[in-house]
């Protein structure tokens, strides 16, 4: 689950019981800042025309694009061609804007673990998932498995929960074609989802940071960027400072690691009308073309921004993930100017009871399984919690 400096094993579960409990004090975020102001919407004007965000695009691109033109080819063009007789241009080449340029990260004298998660689907109806999220919630608050676990899990010292936090389920569409007088004393799914969600995220901020995503399913804004939910609908886990909800992208310096994502829906929305078949490719894809969402508004809903277009990557994160991918992923590119980015696909925790770790030191990250084991199972190994 851990590298060895984090995993200290000191006794199993098959040890005798100690004379003493023994406590791990949690990794503490020495630097954190959020970084998200620029998906947040001061104003909120949906009368205009998305006009203004290509042409807001087209300007805030056009310097990067000229760059990098002219590094390929000495001109002023993104798009290298000539035109014909027939008045078509013929495209010859192209570029895109390239990675942006990047910080570097500062030294850790330790491991430090970000635990990133999505999809938990809560008012789905499975039973399955719903014993992955306790365990998930037992391990990282240090309520499961022997010491060395324990003391490894005091090493994660930020969880991230990228959207689609409600199942699909609780959205109740079909009460809308419902005459009122039908639906008048019918409380909705989301409701309990919301107050179970609620428990949830009590029992991990009380332990550790958390930050919290909205997704496609959950109860804010549809398009992008999606606003945070609102703390009122958590009246027990908003005691605890140490929540925090965030927008959809989500970007945070955390111990000198950039990292932004999103919930899913722009990589999801590509690869519905593109011929890319990876998460990873989309977004490093994404990544090159310097643009978190590409398609909005085209394909994709989005806020008609008019004096900046806040998904262009102004500087390169050290880790970029999106949520709610159908299976895990990761990967490390590497820059022409020396940037070192790992891109993550966070799987469904619904469906595959999966999340993943990122070494703040290292940007090394690995799945990390949480699904029900049984009675034939000798040990932990089931949870992925082996060394």
């Amino acid at each position: 689950m851990f590298s060895e400096q984090a995993a200290q094993r000191a006794h199993t579960l098959l040890s005798p019981p100690s004379a003493s409990n023994a406590t791990f004090a949690r990794v503490p975020v020495v630097t954190y800042t959020n970084s998200s102001q620029p998906f947040r919407l001061g104003e909120r004007s949906f009368s205009r025309q998305y006009a203004h965000i290509y042409a807001t695009r087209l300007i805030q691109m056009r310097p990067f694009l000229v760059s990098r033109a002219q590094q390929c080819w000495g001109t002023v063009l993104a798009v290298l061609g000539s035109a014909g007789d027939d008045g078509k241009f013929l495209v010859e080449d192209h570029c895109f804007a390239g990675l942006a340029p990047q910080k570097p990260t500062r030294p850790l004298d330790t491991d430090r673990f970000v635990l990133l998660v999505s999809g938990l689907g809560l008012g789905g109806g499975g039973g399955e998932s719903l014993l992955g999220t306790q365990l998930l919630v037992d391990v990282v608050t240090g309520q499961l498995g022997d010491e060395g676990e324990q003391c490894s899990a005091a090493h994660v010292s930020r969880v991230i929960l990228a959207g689609n936090l409600l199942s699909h389920n609780t959205q109740s569409r079909d009460s809308i074609n419902k005459a009122k007088y039908l639906t008048k004393k019918t409380q909705a799914a989301s409701v309990e989802a919301v107050k179970m969600l609620d428990e949830i995220l009590l029992q991990l901020s009380a332990s550790v940071p958390v930050d919290v995503m909205p997704g496609e399913f959950d109860p804010t804004n549809y398009t992008l960027p999606q606003q945070p939910l609102h703390p009122c609908m958590f009246p027990l886990a908003t005691a605890y400072s140490t929540l925090q909800l965030v927008t959809n992208p989500y970007q945070a310096t955390i111990d000198g690691v950039r990292f932004l994502g999103t919930s899913g829906q722009n990589v999801s929305d590509i690869f519905r009308y593109s011929s890319m078949e990876d998460h990873l490719e989309i977004l490093e894809w994404t990544l090159q073309v310097r643009h978190i969402s590409p398609t909005a508004p085209d394909t994709l809903g989005c806020y008609p921004f008019y004096k900046n277009d806040p998904f262009i990557f102004p500087e390169c994160p050290h880790v970029y993930f999106c949520g709610n991918t159908p299976s895990f992923g990761s990967k490390i590119i590497q820059g022409p100017e020396d940037q070192t980015v790992l891109l993550v696909a966070v799987p469904d925790f619904s469906t595959t009871q999966t999340a993943c770790l990122v070494n703040l030191r290292s940007l090394a990250c690995q799945p990390i399984s949480f699904s029900g084991f049984g009675a034939e199972d000798e040990d932990l190994g089931g949870l992925g919690l082996g060394p």
